[in-house]
């Protein structure tokens, strides 16, 4: 294999003599990563790694590609690998910022520098977590672009993500919870409220939730779809967020009485109202068909305008941060993180402690009141406090 430079316009080209597959003797054209060699010695010094390259049947031809360009193909590519909802925040993060940003630069441009300035950029409109999330798309598109042998490598990798605090949510304390609760009693979907508050369900699978998944007599409601956006613009059932997601949850005394009221408050809708439609779902429209989690948030945000015209410190919480409040009361009652793990459908442990870490010095405390006055369990008494202690050399 023999290779030569040639000019061809203002710009120097490695012209490769080569055989194909067939046999046929063919001439390559190989240009520089800006399409063509601005000096002939550029071309000169770079020819023998080439011809190494194609020799070792290593080598990537330079691609003319945008970022943008490849992002499109990657985007629908992952369309069918993800749930819909996933997806959608993709589309929404890559034509909302990435491709404006970064997409008319040729990939083969495309250096740290564009993505870290990038990142620094986006700190303005986003918070770290999405743009962690604008990191993993870039990363994965440009690691498949590799992997393809477009490009040689995958530029990201050495890009350094920003820091910043985590975001920060609101719950509610015991108090507060109970004011919560005392004004949805009045309304139409209160049970909705309870049951996210008692069981930390997401609002997904909360308006999913089957009455064949709840066992009143074990007190037991197991979450096992959820309802999710779908490619029409509306709402259907689908799987949970993850496998870990899939899980039974053990109900308190009160959330299973309320289930029990509700449940003979719908049959006998069904028998009163001929257009009753029962879905089989917990949560339901007057009608028996499933609840939007529009008109659901419809009446959060009511019921929150009403409490906080009496009680205007009264935060202005958002509908998961019911499911944050229970995770946290959880904690602060000394149930084991475990078991608060158990009941989110977090995947591990150390995701809860990661969420809920600011729980855990009060959780400290506690353990250490009951263990006793050292790590024995002994008391100062017992260890002989009075008299000064030996130092060991």
């Amino acid at each position: 294999m023999k290779g030569h430079i040639a000019k061809k316009g203002n710009k120097y080209y490695i012209v490769v003599d080569m055989k194909d597959e067939a046999g046929n003797r063919k001439r390559k054209w190989l240009s520089g990563p800006n399409g063509g060699f601005e000096k002939k010695r550029q071309a000169e010094l770079a020819m023998p790694d080439i011809l190494k390259a194609l020799h070792e049947e290593t080598f990537v031809e330079p691609t003319k590609k945008t970022f943008g360009e490849i992002l499109k193909v990657w985007l629908e590519d992952k369309k069918p690998t993800v749930k819909y909802n996933t997806w959608k925040s993709y589309e929404w993060l890559v034509k909302t910022h990435i491709i404006p940003a970064l997409g008319k630069i040729q990939v083969l441009k495309l250096r740290p520098q564009h993505i870290q300035d990038f990142y620094y950029k986006l700190l303005e409109k986003l918070s770290v977590g999405s743009i962690r999330k604008v990191h993993v798309i870039i990363n994965d598109a440009l690691s498949r672009e590799v992997s393809w042998g477009h490009i040689k490598q995958n530029v990201a990798q050495f890009v350094k993500l920003p820091s910043g605090k985590k975001s920060k949510f609101k719950v509610l304390n015991e108090e507060q919870l109970k004011i919560f609760l005392d004004a949805t009693k009045e309304d139409q979907y209160y049970e909705a409220f309870e049951i996210a508050a008692s069981t930390g369900m997401r609002q997904s699978e909360l308006l999913a939730l089957l009455w064949t998944e709840v066992d009143l007599k074990r007190k037991i409601a197991s979450v096992r779809q959820a309802y999710t956006l779908s490619e029409d613009g509306g709402h259907d059932f689908d799987d949970t967020k993850s496998d870990s997601s899939e899980r039974p949850i053990a109900l308190f005394p009160h959330t299973a009485e309320v289930l029990e009221a509700l449940f003979a408050k719908q049959q006998q809708r069904q028998k009163d109202n001929k257009l009753y439609k029962d879905s089989g779902l917990v949560i339901q429209t007057s009608v028996g068909t499933p609840l939007s989690p529009r008109n659901l948030m419809r009446n959060f945000y009511r019921i929150l305008d009403k409490i906080q015209e009496e009680h205007p410190d009264f935060p202005r919480i958002r509908f998961q941060d019911l499911r944050h409040t229970h995770a946290t009361l959880l904690l602060k009652a000394g149930i084991h993180p475990k078991i608060v793990q158990e009941r989110l459908g977090h995947s591990s442990v150390m995701v809860t402690l990661d969420i809920y870490s600011h729980v855990l010095p009060n959780l400290q405390e506690a353990v250490l009141k009951n263990i006793g006055d050292s790590i024995t369990g002994s008391s100062t008494t017992e260890l002989g406090t009075s008299e000064s202690p030996t130092l060991l050399e």
